[in-house]
């Protein structure tokens, strides 16, 4: 049984999440020759204070990105 373990920053939206564990468990099931169903996929998400770039938090060095993130995120959760 394959397991594949993916570190994200949080913010991207769930339908990328879902499509992240679909097409990762499809390249691992063609890969490996395995059932997809073999296949697991497990996806963590930090906070962006919880990341770090060339010795900088990533909500610092990546600023502009996390904010336009957040933003999107609160988009979604008022829609």
């Amino acid at each position: 049984m394959p397991l594949v373990r993916i570190d994200i920053m949080e913010g991207r939206p769930p339908e990328k999440i879902r499509e992240l564990h679909s097409r990762v468990a499809a390249l691992v099931a063609e890969i490996l020759d395995t059932p997809i169903e073999r296949v697991r996929t497990h996806i963590t998400q930090f906070p962006p204070e919880g990341w770090g770039i060339g010795g900088v938090p990533a909500d610092v060095a990546r600023a502009d990105e996390v904010a336009a993130r957040r933003t999107a995120a609160a988009e979604r959760a008022s829609s």
